[in-house]
């Protein structure tokens, strides 16, 4: 019986060790072979929907955590139905926590989901900024000339003798936002660039 039990057991580590290391190469290969942002759409079928599948475009956080909120909500109200009645013919301290947890429960419930959804909408703002941004600078640009700056050396002569390699830019006068001026329009609100006549 003994020896039994000890072979199941190294049967069953020696299984999750195997899974382990099977979902470890896969990983692999899918990162490596399906995920990067130059594949997509030019998969076939069955590797697109793994594209899309583990590269989502929309958060679906924000439904799971409303359908969690209204989950959690009604299970403090039903407990505290329960507690409420069950306090009504045994003691009072049941009734008491019973009419707690009917009145706070919910309301806890709701500012927790309400203090992740605010975390979610912050994430959801900043990736939009940054997509806007990404139209005011070209790709590989920042990058490139933080490297740039990072293996000059100092220079000894003064800032003003440098002379400016980026391009010219436009202000848009109806949002605010500085932009690339070859780019003809502001890529925030849309408005078209207005050369000066001056």
């Amino acid at each position: 019986m003994y020896y039994y039990t000890y072979n199941t057991h190294i049967l069953a580590a020696a299984g999750i060790v195997g899974i382990l290391v099977i979902a470890v190469v896969l990983t692999a290969l899918l990162a490596v072979l399906v995920l990067p942002k130059h594949k997509d759409g030019k998969l076939p079928a069955f590797f697109q929907l793994l594209f899309d599948a583990f590269t989502p475009k929309t958060l679906l956080l924000e439904k799971i955590l409303q359908v969690l909120n209204v989950f959690f909500s009604l299970v403090t109200v039903l407990l505290g139905l329960v507690l409420i009645f069950q306090g009504l013919f045994a003691n009072t301290t049941l009734l008491m926590m019973g009419l707690l947890l009917l009145l706070l429960g919910p309301l806890l419930c709701r500012v927790g989901y309400e203090l992740i959804l605010l975390r979610i909408m912050q994430v959801k703002a900043t990736r939009e900024i940054n997509r806007k941004l990404s139209f005011l600078v070209p790709e590989g640009a920042a990058q490139a000339a933080e490297e740039e700056d990072l293996s000059k050396e100092p220079e000894a002569e003064a800032p003003a003798a440098k002379t400016p390699t980026e391009p010219p830019r436009a202000h848009c006068p109806s949002c605010g936002t500085w932009y690339q001026e070859a780019l003809g329009k502001c890529p925030v609100c849309g408005r078209a660039h207005e050369k000066d006549e001056s």
